[in-house]
C-alpha cells in the first residue's frame, strides 16, 4: 500500500513500499505518515522477531529527489536512494530528502516505531511449541471392558520418563443442552479426584490400567527428563468403560429340502 506524503509547497513524495527486509508489504500495511506530526510510523509485524524494515522510495514517481539521508545519535549520514534501512534492535529517528538542483527545500521527516506485543507473541509461541509437543507425545488410549491402554512416545530428545494420573469425576452439574431431538441433559465435570498414579519407564511406550468400574475417567500424562523437569502436561483426557456388547454372529440362513 502506497503511504503519501504531502508537505504544503513542495510537492508530493511516495515511500513506495515499508516492510520486513525480504518481503513487501502485501495486504499488511507496516508504516503510515501522520501530517500533522510530520513523522513516519514503522508499525512492527506481530513476530518480534522481525525487526530490519525497508522503506522504499519511488524513484520512477520521484524522480526529483537526489539524495536520503539518515539520522542517528543527532549526526545525519547519506543511505542508499532506493532504500532505507529501519532497525528496531539499532534505531535512527529522522530521515531527510534532498531535491535536486535545490528546487525545493530539505524535508526532514520524523521515524516513530511501533513495537509488536511480545506477551501475545510469546504466549502465541507456547502454545505451537506445545501443539507440535504434544503431536510428537502422539498420546492416544483404547479401553476394553474394565481397562484402559495409553499409548505415547517421547515428546523430546531429552526424554525420561512419564508420570500418568487417573481422575474420576469429583463434582459434576447437569445442563439442559440442544439436541437434534429437542433439549437433552449434559453433565459436566467441575472438578476431578485422584484415584492413582503411575509411572512408566523410558524403554515403555505404553501403560495398562486394568479393575476399572464402568463410568467415566480421565487422566493426564506428564512427560519429564532424567532432572524430573516437565516436558509436556497434557490437559485432562477422558474416556469412559462401558459394558462390553456381545459380538452379533451371522449364523447365516438354514435350507432344508
Amino acid at each position: 500500500m502506497l503511504s503519501h506524503i504531502k508537505d504544503n509547497g513542495k510537492g508530493t513524495f511516495l515511500f513506495s513500499d515499508c516492510a520486513p527486509a525480504g518481503e513487501s508489504c502485501k495486504n499488511d500495511t507496516y508504516g503510515c505518515y501522520n501530517k500533522t506530526t510530520n513523522c513516519f510510523t514503522v508499525k512492527q509485524d506481530k513476530n518480534i522477531t522481525k525487526t530490519v524494515y525497508v522503506l522504499k522510495i519511488s524513484q520512477d514517481k520521484c524522480p526529483f529527489v537526489s539524495a536520503v539521508q539518515v539520522r542517528k545519535n543527532n549526526s545525519y549520514v547519506d543511505v542508499p536512494l532506493s532504500e532505507i534501512i529501519i532497525d528496531f534492535n539499532d534505531r535512527i529517528d529522522a530521515i531527510r530528502l534532498k531535491f535536486i538542483k535545490n528546487i525545493a527545500d530539505d524535508l526532514e521527516i520524523g521515524i516513530a516505531y511501533k513495537e509488536a506485543d511480545k506477551q501475545a507473541y510469546n504466549e502465541m509461541q507456547a502454545v505451537l511449541q506445545k501443539e507440535n509437543t504434544l503431536k510428537r507425545a502422539a498420546i492416544k488410549h483404547s479401553t476394553g471392558e474394565s481397562l484402559v491402554n495409553i499409548y505415547l512416545q517421547p515428546c523430546a530428545d531429552n526424554y525420561d520418563h512419564t508420570e500418568i494420573s487417573l481422575f474420576i469425576p469429583e463434582k459434576t452439574e447437569v445442563k439442559k443442552v440442544g439436541g437434534p431431538y429437542g433439549p437433552v441433559d449434559q453433565e459436566n465435570v467441575l472438578s476431578w479426584a485422584l484415584i492413582m498414579k503411575a509411572t512408566v519407564e523410558n524403554g515403555i511406550f505404553f501403560k495398562s490400567i486394568t479393575g476399572l468400574a464402568y463410568g467415566r475417567y480421565a487422566y493426564i500424562v506428564k512427560q519429564l527428563d532424567k532432572d524430573n523437569n516437565l516436558l509436556i502436561e497434557t490437559d485432562y483426557i477422558e474416556f469412559y468403560i462401558r459394558k462390553q456388547q456381545p459380538p452379533i454372529v451371522n449364523s447365516g440362513n438354514i435350507c432344508v429340502i
